[in-house]
């Protein structure tokens, strides 16, 4: 069963590979195609704009358990989500009072391109699958499902892997 942090990602999947009927993809597939293309973010600084009270990650699409610390060292506070409002999918998180100071951010981020070019490259390799996935009277073959993929993978930018960013302390 997929992860509860995932709703919102994999709903965004399957939004984007047109398959709102549940009739290709289960959910746990969808996760799969998104965890192969998954990067961890270690206490990475977020980017402050006082006026606004937003502070940016430079990562979005973000899995639902985040948190932010006070300090990049051991021993940090974590802030309590209750005090900002965050939208994931951009890395965002707008705080009702103003706040002072760097925050840091631990979480997961997916790279959504990737995920779309694993799910049409699946897709091309599986013909039954293929005539399951009905686009009204439009057909795709194999390699218009791949030059869809290499599209995707082309969006994609530099390749998430499962590594763990450290940043330098200061």
């Amino acid at each position: 069963m997929a992860r509860d942090s995932m709703v919102c990602l994999i709903g965004l999947l399957r939004m984007k590979v047109n398959d709102s009927d549940f009739s290709i993809w289960s959910d746990d597939e969808l996760q799969n195609y998104l965890d192969m293309h998954r990067i961890y973010l270690f206490r990475e600084p977020l980017i402050y704009d006082p006026g606004l009270r937003i502070y940016q990650s430079r990562y979005g699409m973000l899995e639902a358990d985040v948190t932010i610390w006070d300090s990049e060292l051991l021993g940090a506070m974590e802030i309590v989500n209750s005090n900002y409002a965050s939208n994931l999918l951009d890395g965002t998180f707008i705080f009702a009072n103003a706040q002072y100071g760097t925050y840091y951010l631990e979480a997961k981020s997916y790279n959504i391109h990737n995920a779309i070019a694993e799910c049409l490259e699946q897709l091309a390799m599986d013909q039954n699958r293929a005539k399951t996935w009905n686009r009204g009277s439009v057909t795709f073959n194999h390699y218009d499902l791949m030059a869809m993929a290499q599209y995707h993978r082309n969006l994609s930018g530099s390749r998430s892997t499962s590594l763990l960013r450290v940043y330098d302390r200061k």
